[in-house]
């Protein structure tokens, strides 16, 4: 099965921890995806319900005639008070303890790693379970650092070390 993993594109308010705020795409992060996903093709699209995965997901479902669902495990991490915030704004010595310990060093009233990682997961395991040909999931960078960590055989608390670049789209054969 091939399975795709594709990061949204850049979200209206610039880069912030947006956590689980239903921010669009710029018109920049709208053509990232489609340059990214060129020349692909996918029989079952899964992708986060919040307006910056979820459009492009119906727009590339109709290209496609693909099937698609929309799966609310996919959703990012919560930030909690970080949520909306740029790392200046947070201060960049604690986003990098946070990035480094993210279990001892969570954002103020964020959601559990633990837990997210446990949804995530949940929702993964389903998608893997319809044992479609392609698969594409469009979500976040959290989401797909989770899977990544998953597929590598990473510890949850490393994966932060993962990098996830807006537009990214991985294939792996599972």
């Amino acid at each position: 099965m091939k399975l795709s993993l594709l990061r949204h594109g850049e979200s209206v308010g610039g880069r912030i921890y947006r956590g689980n705020q239903d921010d669009k795409l710029t018109a920049k992060g709208w053509q990232q995806m489609l340059d990214s996903t060129q020349n692909q093709s996918w029989d079952l699209i899964v992708s986060s319900p919040l307006l910056r995965c979820q459009i492009f997901a119906q727009h590339l479902k109709d290209q496609q005639q693909s099937k698609l669902a929309l799966d609310d495990g996919f959703i990012e991490l919560g930030f909690g008070d970080w949520q909306g915030l740029s790392a200046a704004q947070i201060g960049q010595n604690l986003v990098d303890d946070f990035k480094r310990n993210p279990i001892k060093n969570q954002p103020p009233n964020a959601q559990n790693l633990y837990d997210f990682q446990r949804c995530v997961m949940s929702a993964f395991n389903a998608v893997i379970a319809k044992q479609s040909n392609a698969t594409l999931i469009i979500a976040h960078a959290g989401v797909i650092r989770v899977i990544k960590s998953h597929l590598l055989n990473l510890p949850i608390e490393n994966m932060f070390t993962i990098e996830v670049i807006n537009a990214s789209c991985e294939n792996f054969e599972i």
